[in-house]
């Protein structure tokens, strides 16, 4: 059961591989993050570029899908974890430790920090997750839910 389960993820690696492959059987190193997310590796802007320099140093510009599942596994190691994501969201607590943000501080930090959304991306995220913006607050598991889908 265990070797099927390789083999279904494999299967997924390839089908990533293959939506970003042009005619020559490699991927350009500017792809792999796109690829990477397809297969639901959750990485920082940050994380990607330097993965991304990195194979373009390594393989020229041009991944193979050997190169590629390397790369996934790469990511695997720095990828953030529920945990993380979660402590992240924390953060944001409205200070009762019930789970619930304030809406308004989050979106403007989502604008602002780190890996800076754009309003139109903020708006396709909380309609994603069903966020009422006239809310005051939210539950940050919504969004939660989203990035483990």
């Amino acid at each position: 059961q265990e070797a099927m389960a390789e083999l279904k993820q494999e299967e997924l690696y390839l089908e990533a591989f293959n939506l970003q492959m042009p005619k020559d059987k490699k991927i350009d190193s500017s792809k792999l993050g796109e690829a990477l997310r397809s297969v639901g590796k959750r990485l920082t802007n940050e994380n990607i570029e330097t993965l991304r320099k990195q194979a373009n140093a390594e393989c020229n510009g041009g991944l193979t899908f050997d190169d590629f599942k390397k790369y996934v596994g790469e990511a695997s190691k720095i990828e953030k974890t529920d945990e993380e994501i979660e402590k992240a969201f924390k953060v944001f607590d409205n200070g009762e430790k019930k789970g619930l943000i304030n809406l308004a501080t989050f979106k403007h930090s989502i604008m602002t920090l780190g890996d800076k959304l754009q309003p139109e991306q903020v708006d396709a995220l909380f309609k994603s997750a069903g966020v009422d913006e006239s809310s005051e607050t939210v539950d940050y598991k919504v969004f939660m839910k989203l990035l483990q889908a």
